[in-house]
């Protein structure tokens, strides 16, 4: 059995930053630019590529799948959650008062651009990211993969706190099966929550490599792989329509990208931990802040500039920007952050406290 706490694994945090470069690329150079513009040289051909940058989500929910069952293997249920709530949240909010901020300032300047009202409910419901279940609009268009994170977090912190983490296998295996079910029937609506239909199968592919690279290579686990593999790339090329246009060099890259994904968790697990770790440790820390804060001031900010200088100079505005803007919140929030509000956190929730076996913190303290 391999240790899994004895050091980070750079190359997650390479994947991680790789997916959220993809997200951002997809977003500034396959959705922003108006179809004259897109049909224009070189967006055309950057786009070719930047319109599968999507999948990037996919990608975070395998490595959060991974990830999570990871940081939460010996832990309680309560350390889990202060973990979980010290590492999202300082960020979330400062991300969500910047993104506020920049659509009262520009929104104004560009008034054909969509923009949710920013009204003191809005603002509130989207600070607990769970705005779709308080049926608020989201200010930032990414916030919906946050509910599907919680989801999952709460499922983690269920079985952490009836101890029951340790026998999650089967209920991955069944997962797996869930999943396919949901390809040919329609569940009842409370399977589809609870079940992160229809990520499930990223998920849990992920919680199974963990198992892999934990406890070694055994025939269910290659199996539930296998049918993992199959079933995300099935859900992969059934959902493709919601985010570009589901031709048939579509249907063949889409599923061939979610094998990519694989085969790079089958490198990630055996020789994971090679790799410059401090460069991979800060390209990891960017991952979080960039997701959150690219999409919206990148939008405004194209629409306000591409008049003026034209449209590769603003995408390449736009990308820059999102790294400054990433790297500031990195340096000045996210990292200092988080040991002064655990430890808030853990004065407040101390007489709850049960002692539990630490952890030593690896790539356990970066959110997908």
């Amino acid at each position: 059995m391999q240790n899994t706490k004895s050091a980070r694994i750079p190359a997650l945090d390479l994947l991680r930053f790789a997916a959220a470069l993809a997200v951002t690329l997809y977003h500034y150079v396959s959705c922003y630019p108006a179809p004259a513009d897109a049909a224009l040289m070189p967006v055309a051909a950057v786009s070719a590529v930047t319109r599968y940058g999507y999948m990037g989500v996919d990608l975070f929910f395998m490595i959060s799948g991974f990830v999570i069952l990871w940081s939460s293997w010996d832990r309680g249920a309560l350390d889990f959650t202060i973990s979980r709530i010290t590492r999202l949240y300082p960020s979330f909010w400062a991300s969500l008062i910047f993104t506020a901020l920049c659509i009262w300032l520009l929104a104004p300047l560009v008034p054909h651009v969509p923009v949710p009202a920013l009204t003191a409910r809005t603002i509130a419901a989207n600070a607990t990211m769970l705005p779709a279940v308080l049926k608020a609009p989201l200010i930032e268009g990414v916030y919906w993969t946050l509910e599907i994170e919680i989801r999952f977090y709460a499922l983690v912190f269920v079985l952490l706190l009836f101890r029951s983490l340790h026998r999650i296998e089967p209920l991955l295996y069944a997962w797996l099966a869930l999943t396919i079910a949901s390809l040919f029937v329609q569940l009842p609506w409370v399977l589809n929550y609870l079940g992160l239909i229809p990520y499930g199968a990223f998920f849990a592919s992920g919680c199974l490599f963990f198992l892999v690279m934990s406890k070694g290579w055994s025939i269910a686990r290659g199996l539930g792989l296998l049918v993992g593999l199959i079933t995300s790339m099935a859900v992969a090329a059934e959902q493709r329509g919601q985010f570009l246009t589901a031709d048939s060099t579509s249907a063949v890259v889409v599923p061939a990208l979610v094998a990519v994904f694989f085969a790079l968790f089958l490198v990630v697990i055996r020789r994971g931990n090679a790799g410059p770790a401090r460069t991979s440790y800060w390209l990891g820390a960017l991952t979080y802040p960039m997701y959150l804060t690219h999409a919206m001031i990148g939008l405004l900010l194209y629409e306000l500039m591409r008049p003026s200088v034209g449209v590769v100079a603003s995408l390449a505005v736009i990308t820059v920007l999102s790294f400054i803007i990433a790297i500031a919140l990195t340096i000045t929030v996210d990292i200092p952050a988080r040991k002064p509000f655990a430890r808030l956190l853990k004065s407040v929730a101390k007489p709850f406290q049960r002692r539990t076996a630490g952890s030593t913190p690896t790539n356990l303290d970066t959110t997908s």
